[in-house]
């Protein structure tokens, strides 16, 4: 049973997660897009062919939706996302909240830039 269906996070890789992130920030990609940005999170070299698998795994799953060669995020891929990165947002700050608190300073910070 996946994580998700009893309310928790969904049971998604590190590179499935990586690949979701990917396409929830810049849009639509394609496999070579999402594996030059997963590069630069991972500090190392990504090949298309290495997330093959994952990229694979998150459509068929209905995370993302692959037309003419570009991935786009689904609202499935969305909602899993979102518990997998508030799980691991929460693993991080240890309890503390302070990580809501700098995500909430930052856009604060943004919005006085803008003008908003």
């Amino acid at each position: 049973m996946a994580l998700s269906e009893v309310g928790s996070a969904a049971d998604m890789t590190v590179l499935e997660f990586c690949a979701c992130l990917a396409l929830a920030r810049r849009g639509s990609l394609t496999a070579r897009e999402i594996a030059g940005e997963v590069s630069t999170w991972l500090d190392r070299p990504v090949r298309c062919r290495m997330l093959n698998g994952q990229l694979k795994a998150i459509a068929a799953r209905g995370w993302a939706r692959l037309e003419a060669g570009t991935y786009t995020l689904s609202e499935t891929g969305t909602e899993a996302l979102r518990g997998f990165y508030s799980a691991l947002v929460r693993m991080l700050d240890g309890g503390r909240r302070l990580l809501d608190v700098a995500v909430f300073m930052s856009l604060i910070k943004e919005f006085e830039r803008s003008g908003s």
